[in-house]
């Protein structure tokens, strides 16, 4: 029996919502982005794709362009902050994407939604709306009935399915599902990008690498084809708030005690934006009736797994083809839901306790460090090998 042609609304024209719209249409339906901004920006930092991730976008017929605009660490370095000692290298490159059949990416973040969103714009059977935003929705028998506001005026719109992807403040979320809000971490990302010209140290434009310390660490990797390094501060702060009107110099403050090099690096900018960190409890559900949710607006993490954005790629896909595969859309979402949870569940637990190791300080830091070095790269990488080896089914 052929699967109906379904009318779906996206709440959220992010990375999640643009990534939902092209694998729902992919599978004939039909597609409308709210997108409550008026235009997109440019704002963002870096992100990373893994294999898992990249599996999705080769799939929507966008990997060969992804990769093109993207670079390609050779490997993950994990240092020392205090000393800069190399704790650990972690191989990437050919063995790394023969094992996985698919490379281990890093671009800016608007570089990958760009790509999207020309996508998007081709496709005949997407439309994206700016200025509008979902902000209420009920599912019924016939459907889901979204309260839609543009431009001050509400308008009623009812559809098959609405997808929740309006990130990791999401009203739906709240109002919708009654689901909680997320809620601070408690630590900080301080995000910057430096032209490469004044970028010393040359493995820093060949590899992701990790600095660990006492209640910091610092992430970096080239993106634009290593014309800049991307940095990413994580620090501990008691309030969100307290970011506010925040400059280098308490930024640099952080880390007195680290190894000269990162305390260069830090003064090469005095550019960095200081984004709280939210996340949430463990999600105990994914979907409610006739709607959907996807993306940090399902199961917001912190990102000490690289795997926000690509866990919401994966949501995509999973969500299209449950559709594609239960002609009963409330049976499809909870087939959605079952197939989700116990991944997201996972994954938000192994950043949990991956901030709790890069943090660490004292005697946990010298164990930490003694097992690091006495590990090899291979072995380390391994225990990502679950996250990495997943594949969309279709």
């Amino acid at each position: 029996m052929a699967v109906k042609r379904r009318k779906i609304l996206v709440s959220g024209g992010g990375i999640a919502g643009l990534t939902a719209a092209l694998c729902l249409a992919k599978y004939n339906n039909n597609i409308e982005v709210h997108e409550r901004a008026q235009r997109f920006d440019k704002l963002g930092a870096g992100i990373q794709i893994s294999p898992n991730a990249f599996h999705v976008l080769k799939w929507l017929d966008l990997g060969k362009e992804i990769r093109l605009a993207a670079d390609e660490p050779n490997s993950i370095l994990m240092m020392n902050a205090s000393t800069g000692e190399m704790l650990a290298e972690l191989p990437l490159g050919f063995d790394f994407e023969n094992k996985y059949e698919a490379p281990y990416l890093v671009l800016h973040r608007s570089t990958l939604h760009d790509i999207l969103l020309k996508a998007c714009h081709e496709h005949p059977d997407i439309d994206i709306r700016m200025g509008s935003e979902i902000i209420d929705a009920a599912s019924h028998p016939n459907g889901v009935t979204a309260l839609i506001r543009t431009d001050k005026k509400q308008q009623e719109r009812v559809v098959d399915v609405l997808v929740a992807a309006d990130g990791i403040h999401s009203q739906l979320r709240v109002d919708a599902l009654d689901l909680p809000k997320a809620q601070y971490s408690g630590k900080i990302a301080w995000r910057t990008l430096i032209p490469a010209q004044a970028v010393e140290d040359n493995r820093l434009l060949n590899n992701t690498v990790a600095r660990l310390g006492p209640g910091a660490h610092v992430v970096s990797y080239p993106v634009e084809k290593k014309q800049f390094l991307n940095i990413i501060a994580v620090t501990q702060e008691k309030n969100a708030d307290e970011t506010q009107g925040r400059t280098v110099s308490n930024l640099s403050s952080h880390f007195t005690h680290w190894h000269e090099d990162i305390k260069t690096l830090i003064a090469n900018s005095d550019d960095w934006t200081a984004w709280p960190l939210y996340e949430m409890a463990l999600p105990t559900r994914l979907a409610e009736n006739k709607v959907a949710m996807i993306g940090d607006a399902a199961h917001a993490m912190l990102p000490f797994a690289a795997q926000g954005a690509a866990q919401a790629v994966e949501d995509a896909f999973v969500l299209a083809h449950c559709l594609n595969e239960h002609n009963d859309t409330k049976n499809a979402l909870n087939v959605f839901q079952q197939a989700r949870l116990p991944r997201v569940r996972e994954v938000m637990k192994t950043a949990r306790t991956n901030g709790r190791i890069y943090h660490m300080s004292g005697i946990m830091a010298f164990a930490r460090n003694l097992i690091l070095k006495k590990t090899s790269g291979k072995k380390l990488l391994q225990k990502q090998d679950w996250i990495y080896r997943w594949k969309p089914k279709h």
